[in-house]
C-alpha cells in the first residue's frame, strides 16, 4: 500500500473511531497533507535499498562504504520526518478532547497488539 493510501486510511478511520468534529477532521487533513509533502520533499521513497546501492548488487565486489553512506543518508531524511511528525502529532493531540485523547491510546495499543501477535509466530 502506497504510503498515500494508508494515510487516507488511517485518518478516515481516525476520524469514525473518534468522532471528530468537523473542526478537528478539518486539522488532521491538514496533518495528513503536510507530512505527505514533507515525505515528498525528502525524496523518502517506499523501498528498503535505493536503487543505487541494488546496483552495487551487480558489481564484482560490494563496497560496503557507498552502502554505509546511502543508509546514512536515508537514517537521516528519517530523523529528520520523525521530528516533522512529533511536531504534527503535537497538533493533532491539542485538538482533541481527554476522551478523543483516551480513544486515540486504546486505538494504537489494539493496533500495536497484532504485531506482539504475530512475533510470538
Amino acid at each position: 500500500m502506497s504510503h498515500e493510501k494508508r494515510a487516507n486510511y488511517i485518518v478516515k478511520k481516525l476520524k469514525s473511531e473518534l468522532d471528530l468534529t468537523d473542526t478537528q477532521a478539518a486539522a488532521l487533513d491538514k496533518i495528513k497533507e503536510d507530512v505527505l509533502a514533507k515525505r515528498k520533499e525528502l525524496k523518502l521513497g517506499g523501498h528498503f535499498l535505493p536503487k543505487e546501492a541494488v546496483e552495487e548488487l551487480r558489481a564484482d565486489k560490494l563496497n560496503p562504504e557507498k552502502w554505509n553512506k546511502l543508509g546514512e543518508e536515508r537514517e537521516k531524511k528519517i530523523a529528520a520526518l520523525r521530528v516533522f511528525f512529533t511536531k504534527k502529532a503535537v497538533e493533532f493531540h491539542a485538538v482533541l478532547t481527554p476522551e478523543q485523547r483516551g480513544k486515540l491510546a486504546d486505538l494504537i495499543l489494539k493496533f500495536q497488539s497484532k504485531f506482539d501477535k504475530e512475533d510470538e509466530d
